[in-house]
């Protein structure tokens, strides 16, 4: 299978039809200024201020976007990267074009996978990983994130974060801003904002949540035309992934040909909507409308109305002058499948950019990966594979080092009595063969009960592994796909944040490695 998102950044041209520019393209751009619904406008304004968000922004500015499904401590590492990502693009192309560009963060409020959301992990002091995870006693299946309640349980899950994780001077001030973000919050999405907004408070970053009524009531004109022709979008959709598919990259996005690219909100359940015959079909309740109906209710409630992952990319491009997305490496994959939808809606593709990849490490863990001689990449490795390499690395044995020595030769040796063979008898030749790779793994074997043969310095060796990779690579990830960015900010304070923003190369599109 093709990789897409390598392809996509060596900008490999029958890739990138796909798309309407490269990522490099950003710079060679100016950003296209334009009002903002005035109404939409207003409401963002009113949202910042709620929040506790104050950026200055006229509504008509060009856009830098990103955003992702609020989450418990606001999610892994990486929704706080792409974050990073579209308010230092948004700052560059701004001095470089003189030109206003804002970052703006959406916030995934009408998103309704809450098993995705609950869990969140912290690196504690031990250098272990914790998952904490949110139950609320509330039923929340199908439940919009800014539907999903916050309990009181919380507390003890923010109070358990801070005991548990590496502190400082900072640790109370932290801790403190949770439970009182929490209190205010009316969601679990509206928490996540919140944290989102205190984050972020010295930036020009502007939160949005498309659940806000103007957005929603600014949406309804690309919502109506999916009444209208219901399962255009859904075709263009799967047809662009099977061409993809057929050049050997992977299908992000595979669609039922009966299903609409958008949900229908009832009794604070988000309904997905199939389309069969004449009628709209809401499988998981049994209801049915006309498409006459549905227009009726979009009229009238249109907040019961929203996009799937698809349609809110061009939703996004309808509420927002946008000149890049900002897009993590699965993101990237699906926007590659949404071109002629943007065709179809008659708006412009806006450059999808990745964002920043991060590894946070220490002086002391770099040290450490220094003497057992290990890169980032290592630590993807099973654990095995990856102590046993460290210990031949590490090993200093006399016994190894006899053995290591004088294998070339022997090996040398073998070969050249199998290459004699082969001249007078091709069978003798195999048998030499056979002996070079028995003796082969004979040595294997001898070097592996040398190296293993210090049983006190194998469980040090493993356990300075397990530290490594627990830090940087949990359960044999990235780590930024893991750990929430509360497992740093209770020892390093909310200054972490602008620390971050001005160390982050987002040019390079490789792993950054920050040391703290």
């Amino acid at each position: 299978m093709r990789d897409l998102v390598a392809e996509y950044l060596n900008e490999t041209p029958e890739l990138l039809a796909f798309f309407a520019h490269p990522p490099r393209a950003l710079w060679r751009s100016v950003p296209t200024a334009g009002p903002w619904a005035p109404q939409l406008a207003e409401a963002l304004a009113e949202y910042q201020a709620c929040l506790g968000n104050a950026p200055a922004f006229a509504g008509n500015e060009a856009v830098i976007i990103t955003g992702q499904q609020p989450g418990l401590f606001t999610g892994p590492l990486y929704t706080i990267y792409k974050a990073m990502t579209a308010v230092i693009l948004a700052r560059k192309l701004s001095e470089q074009t003189g030109r206003p560009c804002l970052p703006v963060f959406w916030c995934g409020s009408e998103d309704h996978d809450f098993e995705e959301a609950q869990s969140a992990h912290f690196l504690t002091k031990s250098d272990e990983p914790l998952t904490l995870t949110y139950e609320p006693t509330a039923t929340v299946d199908d439940t919009p994130m800014y539907h999903v309640p916050v309990e009181a349980s919380l507390h003890g899950l923010i109070d358990r974060a801070a005991a548990e994780t590496r502190g400082s001077e900072f640790r109370q001030e932290v801790a403190a801003t949770l439970h009182e973000a929490l209190d205010a919050a009316d969601s679990l999405s509206d928490w996540c904002a919140r944290l989102l907004a205190r984050l972020f408070r010295n930036t020009p970053l502007v939160l949005f949540s498309p659940h806000l009524p103007a957005a929603r009531a600014a949406a309804a004109p690309i919502i109506e035309q999916e009444l209208l022709d219901p399962l255009a979008s859904t075709r263009l959709l799967n047809e662009t992934g099977d061409r993809l598919a057929a050049m050997g990259f992977p299908k992000q996005v595979a669609k039922d040909p009966d299903a609409c690219s958008f949900f229908l909100e009832v009794d604070a359940k988000r309904r997905r909507v199939l389309f069969s015959g004449s009628r709209f079909e809401l499988p998981d309740t049994g209801a049915s409308f006309t498409a006459d109906e549905l227009l009726a209710l979009l009229d009238s409630s249109p907040e019961q109305f929203s996009p799937n992952v698809a349609l809110r990319c061009i939703v996004q491009q309808h509420l927002f002058p946008t000149t890049a997305y900002v897009a993590g490496p699965g993101e990237l994959a699906y926007w590659a499948q949404l071109k002629p939808l943007f065709e179809r809606f008659q708006l412009s593709m806006p450059v999808v950019y990745p964002r920043a990849r991060c590894t946070l490490t220490s002086t002391k863990l770099n040290k450490l990966r220094a003497r057992l001689g290990l890169d980032l990449d290592d630590l993807a490795a099973p654990f095995d594979e990856l102590l046993e390499v460290v210990l031949r690395h590490t090993t200093t044995s006399p016994a190894l080092a006899h053995v290591q020595a004088h294998r070339p030769r022997i090996e040398d040796a073998v070969q050249a009595l199998q290459k004699d063979l082969a001249k007078a008898r091709p069978a003798w030749a195999d048998m030499a063969e056979g002996i070079r790779q028995k003796l082969a793994s004979e040595l294997d074997r001898l070097e592996r009960a040398i190296v293993h043969g210090d049983k006190a310095r194998i469980e040090a060796t493993r356990s300075q592994v397990l530290r490594l990779s627990h830090a940087l690579a949990p359960w044999r990830k990235p780590q930024e796909r893991v750990y929430t960015v509360f497992s740093f900010l209770f020892e390093q304070g909310w200054d972490l944040i602008p620390r971050l923003i001005e160390s982050l190369d987002v040019g390079s599109f490789t792993m950054n490695e920050i040391e703290l």
